[in-house]
């Protein structure tokens, strides 16, 4: 008798599936779209390089993206009648995307609203207003920082002064809700 396999739709004998993956490894034009995708990467990467290199300049658009991430969070939790755009904070300096200048706009861009949130939960103490609305703001900072560290990180970028300069920011941006904090409760227990 005769032994014969029966192949059924949609089931894929592994045997056969590792030879053909083998065989397409090794045909010419497996080959060529492997070298293909290679060049194609390098040349990416050639150009990610220029845009956001270690130049004074270029950082600029690495914190450009930093800045559109953490304020794109801010403003989807402020709403559109208080969004912070570039346009609104746009300045003439030569410096305008430095660490110190990019925390500024966005702490300036989130404090600002603290009257509202105030206006808004007139229920609250005064402590409760300021821990829920840095809270609130602190969150979305968090995700904005998030995605931004993302977006630079899947270009290959987030290394570096660009790495430097987003942590800075970040710091710099927590520093001003720290002081913020501090101006209307007073010193942290233990400070």
């Amino acid at each position: 008798m005769l032994k014969t396999q029966v192949s059924h739709p949609g089931r894929t004998n592994p045997e056969n599936a590792k030879a053909t993956d083998k065989q397409a490894e090794h045909s010419p034009g497996a080959e060529l779209s492997k070298v293909r995708d290679e060049l194609k990467a390098r040349s990416n990467k050639g150009l990610i390089e220029a845009m956001f290199g270690a130049a004074d300049k270029s950082n600029d658009k690495s914190m450009r993206i930093f800045f559109r991430e953490v304020l794109d969070k801010l403003n989807a939790e402020l709403g559109e009648e208080f969004a912070v755009t570039e346009d609104r904070m746009a300045s003439e300096r030569d410096d305008f995307w430095s660490p110190e200048n990019t925390a500024e706009r966005i702490a300036n861009g989130a404090l600002g609203h603290f009257d509202t949130f105030k206006k808004q939960h007139p229920d609250l103490t005064e402590p409760e207003q300021v821990e829920q609305f840095l809270a609130k703001i602190t969150k979305a900072i968090d995700q904005g920082y998030g995605e931004a560290v993302k977006v630079l990180d899947g270009l290959g970028v987030y290394a570096g002064a660009i790495k430097d300069n987003a942590e800075a920011t970040r710091a710099l941006v927590d520093e001003r809700l720290a002081a913020f904090r501090e101006a209307r409760l007073g010193p942290a227990a233990g400070a």
